[in-house]
């Protein structure tokens, strides 16, 4: 009985486990996941496998690929950009054929791996800008999701005051008889 209980434990801890999608596996085990490293080391980044992603600023479909410039952002272990992370500065992705444009619209975080082949010149605005360029063969759009956290409904920690505290537990376990919550966003596929 205890047996089962304990397998049926591990197995719900890890289906809650995160894994990289398959769509983003590298045959590299330590692909290239900062930006800032290709743009430092451009000769040294040179045809070695990339895994990056961000927030969408441009999508322009050309006769044979899609061209993407993407704001870099920090990745998760598996894949998903950082909400709120600092840029790490901008890249192009191609990825090879037609890509909806309302699919792959501004704003949409999208991660993807390839070879680093190179920079492009381009501009933001009007400033002049070196893109460091990317030939994708595997991406992953995510979207943001809005959830409701609910704390613990019923007990919550209360400091202690008393002689009667454990100097080891500053906290106390007190009834709480109001839910609160927040909202958090969550990345998701």
């Amino acid at each position: 009985m205890f047996s089962k209980l304990f397998l049926g434990v591990i197995l719900v801890f890890m289906v809650g486990c995160a894994s990289l999608p398959t769509t983003l596996v590298t045959k590299s085990k330590d692909p290239i996941t900062d930006l800032t490293v290709i743009q430092q080391h451009p000769q040294a980044s040179q045809n070695k496998e990339v895994r990056l992603g961000g927030v969408i600023a441009s999508i322009r479909n050309e006769q044979q690929q899609t061209r993407i410039e993407i704001v870099a952002m920090p990745l998760t272990s598996d894949g998903r950009p950082i909400l709120n992370a600092q840029s790490q500065g901008r890249f192009i992705a191609y990825i090879n054929g037609f890509l909806e444009p309302l699919e792959y619209a501004k704003g949409r975080l999208l991660t993807v791996v390839g070879r680093f082949t190179g920079d492009e010149q381009g501009k933001i605005g009007k400033y002049p800008y070196t893109f460091p360029v990317v030939q994708v063969f595997g991406q992953q759009l995510w979207r943001v999701q809005q959830q409701i956290q609910l704390d613990d409904p019923f007990w919550t920690r209360q400091p202690c005051y008393s002689f009667n505290c454990d100097p080891w537990d500053n906290d106390l376990m007190m009834p709480n008889f109001g839910i609160n919550g927040r909202i958090v966003e969550r990345v998701v596929p």
